[in-house]
């Protein structure tokens, strides 16, 4: 029992295809010596932030990259002074309680919107959310850093860190 000769083409091409796409993929993505999946670990855009001076902090937060199975949390934000001092930040229980009304999602679609959880600031992939956050002191004009951790085992203790310079004006 012999193939005929269009399935055997089919499967030559099938296999043909399928090593070109691969191949090109890899030589694309850094070569053979590991499989690239840049979907695995999350990262975050902070374009946009703004902090004022009564302590008021707009964290403009965009999840860029990461698995969309399940949401990036984010348990921990910090305003820095330039030199990296800490000077005001919310751990994950305040990031867990956000009211609904300071959390303004730019795509409000069921299932995929930013919220707290009790835990932490959830965040799904491809969501753009103005998170409000109050700090109870009042912020002198400058330069500051605002960092934001994303909880990993992986890695330090609260996880990946993406950060932002800001600037305060009178």
């Amino acid at each position: 029992m012999g193939m005929d000769k269009v399935t055997i083409l089919a499967l030559l091409g099938f296999i043909i295809a399928t090593g070109v796409t691969m191949a090109l993929y890899q030589i694309n993505f850094q070569g053979f010596t590991h499989l690239t999946n840049y979907s695995k670990k999350p990262a975050y855009s902070l374009a946009g932030t703004q902090l004022f001076s009564n302590g008021t902090l707009r964290l403009q937060i965009d999840r860029v990259a990461g698995p969309d199975t399940y949401g990036g949390f984010i348990v921990l934000v910090q305003i820095l002074y330039p030199n990296g001092t800490v000077l005001y930040q919310w751990n994950a229980a305040q990031l867990g309680h956000i009211p609904s009304s300071d959390i303004i999602n730019e795509y409000p679609l069921p299932g995929h919107m930013a919220y707290s959880d009790g835990f932490a600031l959830v965040v799904p992939l491809g969501q753009n959310a103005t998170v409000i956050l109050h700090a109870p002191i009042t912020i002198q004009p400058g330069t500051y850093i605002v960092r934001v951790y994303d909880v990993d085992g992986s890695y330090e203790a609260y996880g990946i860190k993406f950060q932002v310079y800001v600037t305060v004006n009178q």
